[in-house]
């Protein structure tokens, strides 16, 4: 599966596994299926209150912003995409705001709907970061959540006994920080080169360097996880 590599505000670049066309297509499917079911429901509820047809119109209008409310409200999520554990990402690691689900929930219709998904389907497989139209005029594309090494979400680690802060400058850090240093973590010890993982560390650990104003040749994957429990030795009584 291809990857797509999202610099994020810390300058480090990090690799996702794009969602693969299948995926996509079974995500489509089963919104389908959760739409269909909610279909027959208001239908049976309208029908047993035994109202007409102006409330059927009234209460499937919501229907027709099914992705873009789940999208907006579950994280880049509707829940055939949850299911299939993938999700709309930015193409530049930002997170996405309203405006970019709006503009790929409005080119649906030309995605989707018009062209019975051929149009969708072909932008995807003839360009190199897995966007359909909407996606390219979002700037947004569709990522797997699942990555081959999990990553603790929890931003608490336990702190060895005795240990006295290495960097007085991870006062800087910012709580929205440790999920990335936990990816970097993770990407350095997923890498088999090891020409390619000394590097991609040195890139990484050179930025945030910079940004933190800290001086260090500690070996890039420890230098991220003193980082890390720094991090919590500072804040750990507060």
């Amino acid at each position: 599966m291809a990857d797509i590599g999202i610099e994020t505000t810390q300058n480090v670049r990090i690799n996702f596994q794009l969602a693969s066309i299948g995926e996509r297509i079974s995500a489509t499917l089963l919104d389908l299926l959760f739409f269909f079911v909610i279909y027959m429901i208001l239908l049976l509820v309208i029908g047993l209150i035994g109202k007409d047809a102006v409330w059927i119109l009234f209460l499937l209008v919501p229907l027709m912003f099914y992705s873009l409310i789940f999208e907006v409200f579950m994280n880049g999520q509707t829940p055939g995409k949850k299911i299939m554990k993938i999700k709309v990402s930015t193409v530049d690691g930002s997170a996405p705001t309203f405006l970019n689900y709006l503009i790929r929930w409005m080119f649906r219709l030309v995605d989707i709907s018009l062209t019975y998904g051929i149009c969708g389907i072909l932008c995807i497989v003839i360009g190199e970061k897995g966007q359909r139209l909407g996606d390219i005029l979002a700037k947004t594309t569709v990522i797997r959540t699942k990555r081959k090494v999990s990553i603790e979400n929890t931003i608490l680690v336990d702190i060895p006994q005795n240990y006295e802060l290495v960097f007085p400058e991870s006062r800087k850090i910012n709580e929205k920080d440790l999920p990335l240093f936990k990816k970097v973590i993770a990407q350095i010890e997923s890498m088999e080169d090891p020409v390619e993982k000394l590097q991609f560390g040195l890139r990484a650990r050179k930025n945030v360097m910079e940004k933190l104003g800290i001086k260090t040749e500690m070996q890039p994957l420890e230098f991220f996880k003193t980082l890390i429990v720094d991090y919590n030795l500072i804040h750990r009584n507060r």
